[in-house]
């Protein structure tokens, strides 16, 4: 299922907006002749300025745009793909959404070839490209990259507590109970979220041991094991040494860790870099400022997540495409709709990404950042770009029962209703029933 990102608030006014003009024109209002591209998302920044582009470079081409929630979305593909009724253009996530829709939509592979070459792929970042394949098929382009594995955090409350950024949890701990008694939440996080909780977890797995949960996840190492014990461990930790805010575990990432931490509250949240354009750019903030009642003064910085224990280096960012752009096999006019893609794929459509601090899959195309809110926030861009080209490896786990019952594991643990090792063992019970 695709994971929450702040642009949802966006769509859901874009969705009304696009009813109502709907309604209004009664139907897309495209002139006699033109073909029509029907593009549907949950989660398409900028999307506007992309389709008055499209449209400007395809004479006799119009794009109508549909925006869902990430639940309607999901509710909604699978009987319009088969109907024939759905989208020509629609997105998908790496994981299970491109495992569990990727027979329904076109192979990109040849058509990218014919229009960029045979070493079209080297263009792309390689992780983009390499998690939207499924079944020796190209089921998707990337739309831009992110990566999870990393904290923001409040530098001016950091300065005002003396407080450093942690590099490990006993780093954490000790900032923690300095930002608490200073009157501050420190790590916002909405422990009712599986997918933040999941995030966290990777990050602790992976500097514990880096790669070793991809192990576990394909079959080849035991979920029970040592190093995923002491990352399970540390997830409790989070919750009873006074890490994560009380009453996390009611809370839901979006808006309920969010908003604190933007209003100044809170001093971390562990979000990736699809949290930057939202937070370091001024055209970000003004969405986001839209979603509180408190003015936004701070400036927000990024750091890699901190070791799960003293002495363990900080974890690497993990992740791939945030989700890519696909072309159903029951479209209409799929020439149109390749068109569509290739656009949003290629240098233009990238560049619009770039300019509002989202990270472009293509190589060639640095991320803008000529709209930062304050000048400590160019650097730190540029290294999460960098470090979206060296990953160690990916976010979304492909299997839909594993990653449920990981989700269920870290919960329980959070709840104080397993412990660590119990908790564990049911996971590897279903990993051990997977079909891989």
């Amino acid at each position: 299922m695709p994971r929450t990102t702040p642009s949802s608030f966006r769509l859901a006014v874009t969705a009304l907006a696009v009813a109502l003009a709907a309604a209004a024109c009664g139907g897309s209002g495209s002139p006699p002749g033109d073909t029509t591209v029907k593009w549907w998302a949950w989660n398409a920044g900028e999307h506007e300025r992309t389709i008055a582009a499209f449209e400007k470079a395809n004479p006799g081409i119009k794009v109508e745009f549909t925006a869902y929630s990430n639940a309607d979305y999901l509710n909604n593909l699978r009987s319009a793909l088969t109907s024939g009724k759905g989208p020509d253009v629609l997105q998908l996530a790496p994981g299970a959404t491109v495992a569990n829709y990727g027979d329904l939509v076109e192979d990109l592979g040849p058509l990218a070839e014919k229009q960029w070459g045979a070493g079209w792929r080297d263009r792309f970042n390689e992780l983009g490209v390499d998690q939207l394949a499924a079944n020796g098929r190209q089921a998707a382009l990337p739309a831009y990259m992110s990566a999870a594995g990393l904290i923001y955090f409040n530098s001016g409350l950091l300065e005002k507590t003396g407080t450093k950024v942690p590099k490990d949890l006993a780093e954490w701990k000790a900032a923690c109970k300095t930002i608490k008694a200073a009157g501050y939440d420190c790590l916002a996080h909405g422990a009712k979220d599986a997918w933040a909780n999941l995030d966290v977890y990777l990050s602790l797995i992976n500097s514990v041991k880096p790669g070793i949960v991809y192990d576990a996840i394909a079959g080849k190492a035991d979920w029970t094991g040592p190093e995923f014990l002491q990352a399970m461990q540390a997830w409790r930790s989070l919750f009873t040494d006074g890490v994560i805010s009380s009453g996390a575990t009611a809370k839901a990432e979006y808006p309920d860790a969010f908003s604190p931490f933007l209003e100044g509250k809170a001093a971390f949240i562990a979000l990736g870099t699809w949290n930057t354009p939202g937070t370091m750019t001024r055209t970000g903030l003004k969405v986001s400022q839209q979603t509180v009642s408190a003015p936004i003064k701070s400036v927000f910085l990024s750091a890699p997540f901190p070791g799960a224990a003293t002495g363990l280096a900080p974890t690497g960012a993990f992740g791939g495409p945030d989700n890519g752009w696909a072309i159903s096999s029951q479209s209409a006019d799929r020439d149109a709709a390749w068109k569509l893609v290739s656009f949003l794929s290629d240098t233009e459509g990238q560049t619009i990404q770039a300019a509002v601090g989202n990270f472009p899959a293509l190589l060639s195309v640095p991320v803008s950042t000529a709209d930062v809110v304050d000048s400590s926030q160019v650097d730190d861009i540029e290294r999460q770009q960098k470090t979206l080209t060296s990953l160690i490896g990916y976010r979304q786990i492909p299997y839909p029962d594993l990653e449920t019952a990981l989700a269920r594991a870290l919960s329980e643990v959070a709840a104080g209703t397993a412990e660590p090792a119990e908790a564990l063992a049911a996971v590897q019970g279903v990993s051990s029933s997977l079909t891989r």
